[in-house]
């Protein structure tokens, strides 16, 4: 498969081994993921796990504007649109590819680096997160803005949401919060602090380092050149939000139910303009979405990230044949009319039996669906 949507390069170290890069490559459209993207991402990388020459993976984003933007779903959408008996095949490969990547990604058993910069959203954050070691630039803009296109927080949301400090995870999800470089790493989102400015730094720090092919011994020197550099430029960091507010958002994120949060952002907003971008979010986002994300971030608290992606993958598929998902493309990303008719419109009649249809297993799991 040969395409420049990512650009593999392998780099000579000062030991004498190769540090693996793969470049998200479509700047244009924020390098949002399609489905050959990822697969030719999950190829690479699981060809470099086996190259004992390689003895790390670093990956970024072309471009000055972001890191990821998330996955193209508005292709997933059209291929919907387009009817016929095929219209799923599309959204189920790119989905069940996305996952399985990701999966490698938290598991992968050498030495992984991913340095975000700028927009970072959804399937962008899902590559983040999943890296061993997690640069984070200044300007960084992350979210899981699922909720505004009728979606839940995949890419293991369930996992790694759900780790976050004081139910900010939940407020994330459901109301698609953007948080900046401070908040990634007060919240475990990001391990290290390198503004773009000291990006080529960062890479020839990397290139200089006393690589041994030991993966645990490699772990510690990143560690230990993240945290040089960490120190270095930590003072341009800006306030962080997650953590200026964490009672406030604690309190909001552990409503017992959806429309609890909701009345409860509404309640913070009156009182301090910061919640009302999320408020409005969450009040004029899909009412059947929020529901859902809110029982998949119940049910995925104690399943492990195998189990999670899993789950992804039941959500996904059925979101595909029901539900607001394409709906929400339609308006936002296709049609651009930003205006969704949400079925129902209303959070008060979303019914439970209407959520938990879209937790029906079909038997498919994600480690062996193929694209």
């Amino acid at each position: 498969m040969n395409d420049d949507t990512v650009l593999f390069e392998e780099r000579g170290t000062a030991s004498g081994h190769r540090l693996g890069v793969a470049r998200l490559n479509r700047p244009r459209q924020l390098n949002a993921l399609t489905l050959q993207m990822c697969q030719l991402m999950l190829d690479k990388l699981r060809a470099w796990s086996s190259d004992q020459g390689i003895v790390a993976v670093l990956i970024e984003g072309a471009g000055e504007k972001g890191f990821c933007a998330g996955g193209d779903v508005a292709e997933v959408i059209r291929n919907v649109r387009a009817g016929g008996p095929q219209r799923f095949v599309y959204g189920d490969a790119f989905f069940a590819v996305e996952y399985q990547l990701d999966y490698l990604l938290h598991t992968y058993p050498k030495p992984l680096i991913a340095y975000s910069h700028g927009v970072c959203m959804g399937g962008g954050v899902g590559l983040a997160v999943g890296a061993r070691h997690r640069f984070v630039a200044d300007g960084s803009r992350i979210a899981m803005p699922e909720i505004h296109i009728g979606l839940f927080p995949d890419v293991g949301g369930g996992w790694f949401l759900n780790r976050l400090p004081g139910a900010a995870g939940t407020v994330m999800a459901l109301t698609g919060m953007i948080v900046n470089e401070a908040d990634a790493l007060f919240a475990g989102l990001a391990d290290y602090f390198v503004p773009l400015e000291a990006r080529d730094t960062l890479n020839e720090r990397l290139l200089a380092l006393d690589w041994s092919g030991d993966a645990a011994r490699d772990d510690e020197a990143v560690t230990r050149l993240g945290l040089s550099l960490h120190r270095k430029f930590k003072m341009g960091l800006p306030t962080s939000n997650l953590q200026q507010y964490f009672d406030a958002i604690r309190f909001i994120g552990s409503q017992p139910t959806v429309i609890a949060v909701r009345d409860a952002l509404r309640a913070a907003a009156d009182e301090d303009p910061f919640f009302r971008g999320p408020a409005d979010n969450l009040a004029q986002g899909s009412p059947t979405a929020a529901q859902i994300t809110f029982e998949y971030l119940r049910r995925s608290r104690h399943l492990s990230l195998r189990e999670v992606l899993e789950l992804d993958l039941v959500l996904a598929r059925n979101c595909q044949r029901g539900g607001d998902f394409g709906e929400g493309v339609r308006a936002l990303l296709i049609d651009k009319d930003r205006k969704p008719a949400w079925l129902p419109a209303r959070f008060e009649d979303v019914g439970a039996a209407h959520v938990a249809a879209f937790f029906r297993a079909d038997g498919v799991s994600f480690t062996t669906a193929q694209a």
